[in-house]
């Protein structure tokens, strides 16, 4: 999403030269809308996509019965965690979807953090090129295997990832699945 930002970007100030030289006010107003129009519909989208996203987060809230800021939900890029002490259900929220899980349904869960690594380009702009975007792909797949990793008694979804990049906030998950999943809700 950064790249096309930053093409988005670039192509609106490049366009937006053109405007003084547009010669009227209509004419001007189409070049503007035409050096902008991209980066308009990206923000569009990923406030669209944001919106979507803690709408769903939301139902799954409702469904669990876990009010949202209590500390016993977490969510963050499209996926999500809940965890109702009371009924001893777990929800938890990727790829669009969401499904609750009694304690006993929880077979094991781990936490994972993996850093990208860096490509140095070589002299020239096509190395510069292929060294941004294997460095992006190398940042992406250390995304994709960072966090909450869950596996669940569940034939169609065995395997759930939820998002957390921080640290601390995977310490915290790891703490409080072990006190109320191993040690039955015994809080220390």
């Amino acid at each position: 999403m950064g790249f096309f930002a930053t093409i988005f970007v670039i192509w609106g100030l490049v366009f937006s030269l053109f405007v003084p030289f547009a010669g009227g006010g209509l004419a001007a107003l189409g070049v503007f809308a035409f050096a902008w129009a991209p980066t308009g519909t990206l923000v569009w989208f990923v406030l669209h996509r944001a919106g979507q996203r803690e709408k769903l987060h939301r139902s799954m809230l409702d469904a669990v019965g876990v009010a949202q800021g209590t500390g016993f939900d977490h969510a963050e890029d499209g996926t999500g965690i809940a965890l109702n002490r009371a009924k001893r259900e777990l929800a938890l929220l990727a790829d669009g979807e969401w499904r609750t899980y009694g304690y006993e349904q929880i077979r094991e869960w781990a936490i994972q953090a993996q850093k990208a690594g860096t490509v140095i380009p070589a002299f020239g702009v096509a190395n510069g090129i292929a060294a941004a975007g294997a460095s992006a792909r190398m940042a992406r797949e250390a995304k994709a295997n960072t966090g909450l990793f869950m596996t669940v008694k569940d034939l169609e979804q065995s395997q759930w990832r939820v998002a957390m990049k921080e640290p601390m906030v995977r310490a915290r998950w790891m703490e409080l699945l072990r006190q109320e999943i191993n040690e039955g809700g015994v809080t220390t």
